[in-house]
């Protein structure tokens, strides 16, 4: 069976994939999940980082691993799993987006955030030390994981870290459409972070019908058995081929 790759979105890190790890494992199902440099527990200057730096991260946890590679990724994982793929086409045996964040070829992230929210990512990154970003408790719960209870929200939001803003202002060095590894985009219903048009429009641009399931932005923590299992559908298949 594949082995999954869990790469996380802004502000968050392998942590966030700690229940989705319980229940893949469970299934008979072999994951790792990583810290992006910056976030999580890794200690790289923020201030370093760049679209490059996600891209190399990721490729160097699909080169530790022996088998082939499902790789899974959340909301701004989506600015990096084309590239990566393109670069470790070999490996990957599947590419699943859960509410992911996709660019054109040449496009910027920022670009394709809406527009009321980019002023706000640029005003806290100014002013900050590293050149990063960490919305508000209330913003984060409410973008976030509404569906969270305020103490399980307030928990969540503790383990936080701030995004570096450099991965969003670098342009996309790939074409996600001529990118052939097959692929997958999940469309949560509630996500208030990329409502369902703008995620219709990210699936578009990977080539895929947008596989519709109920939840908020971030259903890895808000509902991880139903996660696992969306991860669970697609890794059982592949370990028949």
């Amino acid at each position: 069976m594949a082995h999954v790759l869990l790469v996380h979105g802004g502000g968050h890190g392998a942590w966030c994939w700690v229940d989705v790890q319980r229940y893949l494992s469970g299934a008979g199902i072999d994951s790792t999940a990583i810290d992006l440099p910056g976030s999580g527990r890794d200690t790289t200057s923020r201030s370093s980082v760049t679209l490059q730096s996600y891209i190399d991260s990721v490729t160097t946890h699909i080169d530790a691993i022996d088998d082939d590679v499902l790789l899974v990724g959340h909301s701004i994982a989506g600015l990096t799993l084309p590239a990566a793929t393109a670069a470790r086409s070999d490996r990957i045996c599947h590419v699943m987006y859960i509410a992911a964040l996709i660019t054109g070829s040449g496009e910027r992230g920022i670009d394709s955030i809406p527009e009321e929210r980019r002023p706000s990512y640029f005003e806290l990154a100014e002013q900050s030390p590293d050149n990063s970003f960490l919305p508000s408790f209330q913003t984060a719960w409410d973008r976030f994981f509404p569906t969270l209870e305020e103490a399980q929200a307030r928990d969540t939001y503790a383990d936080l870290t701030p995004q570096p803003l450099g991965p969003y202002l670098d342009p996309n060095p790939v074409n996600v459409a001529h990118v052939d590894t097959p692929s997958s985009y999940l469309l949560l219903e509630d996500d208030r972070t990329f409502p369902i048009p703008l995620a219709r429009k990210f699936a578009q641009r990977a080539g895929v019908e947008p596989v519709i399931r109920r939840g908020d932005h971030c259903w890895m923590l808000t509902d991880p058995h139903a996660c696992a299992n969306a991860i669970a559908e697609v890794a059982r298949p592949l370990s028949d081929r």
